[in-house]
């Protein structure tokens, strides 16, 4: 005869598993669990942590509140690429700016970085790509980047800015009402931020992002 307190104690180690399994899942999308962020790239230069700066306003954009709301001045920032280089957001006002979260705990990030790639590749003269790795050292981020298959068959991606979010000050900053795993912020050339989509998109959807980003203007937005 089976004893019930055996199967009890089978079902609450089972319970345990998947409530044990839940909160891992959840430390992941925090970007809690992951590597040690930061370090120092091959020529010696210190990956350091994401500043954030005031940004410039243009003509018109006086009133304009500071956010990633749509219709908001996108907050201007620096962050280091993985040679160490610091970019800044405002370096880039002139093209459409497609700022995306990844980490390589992140599986829908397999497939979304790839397709990133090949919108990027698709309009190398008007959209500039800042990618941002959450919390994990330059190598691990490095290495998973370099072994991801880009559209053309070839091994490795790369963006305009492949950034490094080191202490996730920018991800804490930027997504911290519906925090989620990958986040995509659209920027029209005017620096406003004209779509944040929260969780994996495809090319399409990227494609019609950038569309809308580029017919707009942060005059139109304001009104």
């Amino acid at each position: 005869m089976t004893d019930p307190r055996g199967s009890n104690r089978l079902v609450a180690a089972a319970g345990l598993v998947i409530i044990v399994g839940a909160a891992v899942g959840v430390l992941a999308l925090a970007g809690v669990i992951g590597g040690s962020g930061g370090g120092t790239s091959e020529s010696g230069v210190p990956i350091e942590n994401v500043e954030f700066l005031e940004p410039p306003r243009a003509p018109g954009q006086e009133d304009l509140v500071v956010g990633v709301g749509e219709g908001q001045l996108a907050p201007d920032f620096a962050v280091s690429d993985f040679d160490g280089t610091r970019h800044k957001l405002s370096d880039f006002r002139g093209d459409v700016v497609y700022i995306n979260f990844w980490a390589t705990w992140c599986t829908p990030c397999l497939v979304e970085l790839p397709e990133v790639q090949e919108l990027q590749d698709r309009n190398p003269d008007t959209l500039s790509v800042i990618t941002v790795n959450r919390r994990q050292g330059l190598g691990e981020a490095e290495d998973w980047l370099g072994k991801l298959q880009a559209p053309d068959g070839t091994e490795g991606l790369s963006f305009t800015v492949n950034g490094l979010d080191p202490d996730d000050r920018l991800y804490d900053e930027l997504v911290r009402l519906k925090p989620s795993m990958p986040v995509s912020i659209f920027i029209n050339s005017d620096g406003v931020v004209t779509s944040v989509a929260n969780g994996a998109i495809r090319l399409p959807q990227m494609e019609q992002a950038v569309a809308e980003a580029r017919a707009s203007t942060s005059v139109a937005l304001a009104r």
